[in-house]
């Protein structure tokens, strides 16, 4: 068991790693530089060569890449992202709060679809090939095939203009208290939950009914196991522990998906962030947001395997 925990750690540490190096990849192929933002492209024409050169040297965009790699991951690991090439802000200052903002909003997310997707995917499975089931199974289509800004947008429409209950957009300070932050972003986590439930709910229903078929549930039935025991008691963690790799990449997604719902509702969080970041070619900070949200998926990840080893017998002895 732990030469298992070990070899999981060891991927997920060699996963992270290559992740860095693909992330700091894709930030130098990017067009154009920090001088691009502050200057204008006559007053780059018309400044000197080498006094060019010594601003490239300022914002220290003429090391080499390899070079600026080793910093890059040496600072990673210190939890440093260093400042910005403009402002001279630090970078973990910059993304505290939109991260944080970003996690509170996820984290309602899960704890309001992931019960909904549970009790969903039930009532699915043991209702199979019913009525109710067709409608749940047409109406989890419907929500997983519709992409989140064309869900976010019909939400506006009808309970923004058409009924005027909630507000469009989110106009609460980025470093608001997150109670206030939450209570106002009804409509974002109407949004991403419609989305969450009919992918999750899918996923889930195809366990309970591979579950609920087992021969083990049919003796449980015979001896005279009343049902609501059968199918939470002995289906449904036989049907979860498939899916919690599924769940845990899904919550992992959540952080770092949320960049259209935030950027449609104008959310203070990681999505205007990034998006600005890039508009300003702030590199440090679109790589500070990418690693943060390479780790959270890796984390998460890492813990639905290790789940599924302490849950599932079968895993261990593989």
């Amino acid at each position: 068991m732990l030469s298992v925990i070990a070899r999981r750690l060891s991927l997920s540490l060699a996963t992270l790693l290559a992740l860095a190096v693909f992330i700091f990849a894709a930030t130098e192929i990017m067009p154009g530089d920090a001088l691009d933002v502050i200057l204008s492209s006559d007053e780059i024409a018309s400044i000197p060569p080498e006094r060019l050169a010594q601003m490239k040297r300022d914002l220290g965009l003429d090391r080499p890449a390899l070079e600026r790699l080793g910093s890059f991951l040496l600072n990673a690991v210190q939890g440093d992202f260093g400042r910005t090439l403009i402002s001279k802000t630090p970078v973990a200052d910059i993304i505290a709060y939109p991260m944080r903002n970003s996690l509170a909003l996820a984290l309602l997310v899960i704890a309001i679809a992931f019960p909904l997707a549970i009790l969903v995917g039930i009532i699915g499975a043991c209702w199979h090939r019913t009525p109710t089931d067709h409608v749940l199974a047409t109406a989890t289509i419907v929500g997983y095939s519709i992409p989140e800004f064309v869900i976010g947008t019909l939400l506006v429409l009808g309970f923004a203009v058409a009924l005027p209950w909630f507000s469009a957009t989110i106009t609460v300070d980025t470093r608001a208290p997150v109670l206030e932050l939450l209570k106002v972003s009804a409509l974002p986590v109407a949004t991403i939950v419609i989305g969450s439930v009919a992918y999750l709910s899918r996923i889930l229903r195809v366990g309970m009914i591979e579950a609920l078929s087992a021969d083990n549930i049919e003796r449980l039935r015979m001896t005279g196991v009343p049902p609501w025991r059968v199918v939470f008691r002995h289906a449904l963690p036989s049907a979860v522990i498939p899916c919690l790799t599924a769940m845990a990449l899904y919550a992992a997604a959540l952080v770092s998906g949320l960049v259209v719902v935030e950027l449609v509702f104008s959310i203070p969080g990681l999505g205007q962030e990034l998006v600005r970041g890039v508009v300003r070619r702030e590199v440090h900070v679109v790589q500070a947001i990418a690693l943060a949200c390479a780790v959270i998926v890796v984390t998460l990840n890492l813990a639905a395997d290790l789940a599924v080893l302490a849950l599932d017998p079968r895993a261990r002895s593989q």
